[in-house]
């Protein structure tokens, strides 16, 4: 039988942070001890020094595009801290929508929320709206 493989996200949005390598190591290194825990293979996508006020990052866009129906060969997305991925509930909410319509899910380690689940889609719109709020004060 063989693994399933996840896309492992990683951000960071200043240029700082990315070259520092400190956020994005420990992003990966908390995604690698959870993924070994589930039996996941992990394929790792990374914008490092761009925002997440909206979806147009170059390695979040390869990696949706990955997840293509036509293409997909993964079983969703990771992200140690579901702000890594948006910190907009618009473009959150898209992209649960576009998951649970291609079928693949949205894992945030920070929050154990699993979005194949009622439960952790729920606990993932309500911390996304909290991040935004955080955004925009």
């Amino acid at each position: 039988m063989t693994r399933p493989t996840m896309i492992g996200y990683l951000r960071v949005s200043t240029e700082e942070q990315a070259n520092s390598g400190l956020g994005l190591d420990a992003q990966r290194e908390t995604i690698q001890r959870y993924a070994a825990s589930h039996g996941w293979d992990v394929v790792w996508y990374e914008d490092a020094g761009v925002s997440a006020k909206s979806l147009d990052r170059p390695a979040l866009q390869e990696a949706l595009e990955r997840l293509h129906p036509k293409r997909r060969d993964v079983a969703g997305i990771v992200v140690a801290k579901l702000d890594r991925l948006s910190r907009s509930v618009h473009d959150f909410s898209g992209l649960l929508a576009l998951s649970q319509k291609r079928g693949w899910s949205v894992v945030a380690i920070d929050l154990g929320v699993d979005t194949s689940t009622p439960t952790g889609k729920l606990v993932a719109n309500v911390m996304m709206s909290v991040a935004e709020w955080e955004r925009e004060i």
